[in-house]
């Protein structure tokens, strides 16, 4: 039989799917996007820009921003707000290329993406899930999905998904957690159980004592050195801020001092409220890919997670 679809606000809405925890993990991310007092300050896109330009291997914003102009359809998959795309997607950005660039995300955020990046030409807007996305086979010549493959039901099948969306010669780009330390990984299982019950505005409120602790460890501005690796905990030996050992091997209490207490706080509402948030091996993602035809040409690994670029045979 023939579906019909909403149109609201110029924005076709197809998201079908009802799968529960993805169904907690939009409204989360509605909510947050919703709050651009909470992450959009000059700091905060200035962090933002130099972590993504450092993280897919450009030598600069204006080589991302040729980059991703340069090419003929961009789709950002999970583009949330388009605060991502909007550290490389600047008026400059169309005298670079003629790039059609399509945003969908699966919450409410596309209508703060379209609000940020709509009076751009050659921009278009849907609301979809990335594991259903309206689009045919070979569409895309780059594929662009900054932190959003494992807040799916499955990182694979999402990973999988989108690859048949891209060309032959085509690139995908992604970020995705890293699994980390054992007592890391249960701390982070532990506290999204406790709050991915609540609504959004709930668990923001039931956050704030632990943004509170990891400001308080900064602030300490106090070092610790580690004497051995402790392989069992995943701790190398080496000299630690007090409250980034805390944060990477123990407890996610993110907090960058430049930032404002709210913008801070978004970073671990991201973290802990959302219910899918899987993190993944260097060989997930190698296996993931050669299953999917992606070639991987480039793979940044830090502690948080993976960059990877990757050509599509």
């Amino acid at each position: 039989g023939v579906r019909r679809y909403v149109i609201t606000n110029g924005i076709p809405r197809f998201v079908l799917t009802d799968d529960h925890g993805q169904r907690q993990t939009q409204a989360s991310f509605g909510f947050k996007w919703n709050r651009r007092e909470s992450y959009d300050s000059p700091a905060m896109q200035a962090a933002t820009r130099e972590w993504l330009v450092q993280r897919y291997g450009f030598k600069n914003v204006e080589e991302m921003r040729e980059y991703f102009g340069s090419r003929r359809r961009v789709l950002d998959a999970g583009c949330g707000s388009g605060f991502s795309a909007s550290c490389w997607m600047t008026p400059e950005w169309r005298n670079s290329g003629q790039a059609e660039w399509v945003g969908a995300d699966i919450s409410s955020a596309i209508d703060v993406a379209q609000d940020r990046l709509g009076d751009l030409p050659g921009t278009h807007f849907v609301q979809a899930d990335i594991l259903q996305l309206p689009f045919r086979d070979k569409t895309f010549d780059t594929i662009f999905s900054e932190g959003v493959l494992h807040h799916t039901p499955s990182t694979e099948r999402a990973l999988k998904a989108l690859a048949h969306l891209l060309t032959p010669g085509g690139e995908m780009l992604f970020y995705v957690y890293r699994k980390k330390g054992p007592v890391r990984e249960f701390t982070d299982d532990w506290v999204r159980d406790a709050l991915s019950g609540m609504s959004p505005e709930e668990a923001w409120a039931a956050l704030r004592p632990l943004t509170q602790l990891g400001q308080a460890l900064a602030e300490l501005h106090t070092e610790v050195t580690v004497p051995e690796d402790i392989p069992y905990l995943g701790i190398k030996a080496g000299r630690y801020d007090v409250q980034r050992l805390v944060y990477w091997h123990f407890a996610k209490m993110f907090w960058r001092q430049e930032c404002s207490f709210e913008e801070n706080h978004h970073v671990n509402f991201d973290w802990y409220h959302p219910r899918y948030a899987h993190r993944q091996t260097r060989e997930d993602i190698q296996r993931w890919c050669d299953e999917a035809g992606l070639s991987i040409r480039y793979c940044d690994e830090q502690e948080s997670g993976f960059t990877v670029r990757g050509g599509k045979d």
